[in-house]
């Protein structure tokens, strides 16, 4: 569809509504695209600007779009669903249905793990250095994550924030000749900080999940990893057997 027909007895601003829509179901418009501006869409169906917002506030409503502000308007992504009967990164769920993210490192610090952070990572007294990963996971400019990370420095010596921002954390391990086999996760409903709905970009009482993840190879703990995540991004299931 190139303009909308002002002939036909269709009203125009459902034409737009079909003809976008169609573009979303035929993935043209991926999910997470962020889709023209009002102002592109009036030139490219040749009507108002009122008519076009009115097919977008209507796609919106059915759950078809989501608006960012100061961001643009984007095609809703599905929920993610990450099953719990085995092990998975964020990154590696999100190729699985074709959506690119990016997680962006926002600090590498080195640092003195004390209290329970030392217990979660099993260190000893004379191996309590540990690098502090802070990283924040967006996928087409609209973050979904934020998350820190710390990993035992004297399994990592050679850790760096370049290797981490270019391969990723878990193939950055993985080039030093440590992986990830398996991790034990905690879940809970979480309010966010005000840091964590600045990064975000999310209102101060939006839902959000906590996920407390510790990673280990063979008894060996790699990492221990907090995240907040927004509610509205992934879900989790776990088949249950009698």
């Amino acid at each position: 569809m190139i303009a909308a027909q002002k002939d036909s007895a269709v009203p125009l601003y459902e034409q737009i509504y079909d003809d976008i829509l169609h573009k979303i179901e035929t993935h043209e418009w991926a999910a997470g695209a962020r889709i023209p501006a009002e102002m592109q869409l009036c030139k490219r169906y040749n009507v108002s600007r009122i008519t076009v917002r009115k097919a977008i506030e209507d796609l919106a409503l059915a759950g078809h779009l989501v608006r960012h502000r100061g961001k643009g308007t984007f095609v809703r992504v599905e929920h993610i669903e990450n099953k719990l009967s085995k092990f998975y990164s964020f990154s590696e769920s999100l190729r699985a249905v074709r959506i690119n993210e990016v997680a962006e490192v926002l600090a590498f610090e080195e640092m003195t793990a004390s209290g329970q952070l030392a217990k979660d990572l099993m260190l000893t007294t004379t191996q309590k250095k540990v690098y502090k990963i802070t990283r924040l996971r967006s996928v087409n400019d609209v973050p979904y994550a934020v998350e820190a990370s710390y990993i035992p420095k004297h399994l990592f010596k050679q850790m760096t924030a370049e290797s981490v921002g270019t391969n990723g954390l878990y193939n950055s391990m993985r080039m030093l000749g440590i992986a990830p086999i398996r991790a034990k996760e905690t879940f809970r409903a979480a309010a966010l900080s005000g840091l964590e709905a600045k990064l975000l970009q999310l209102d101060i009482h939006a839902p959000v999940m906590h996920i407390d993840r510790v990673t280990y190879n063979g008894s060996v703990v790699v990492e221990y990893c907090c995240s907040t995540v927004r509610g509205d991004f992934f879900t989790y299931s776990v088949d249950l057997e009698c």
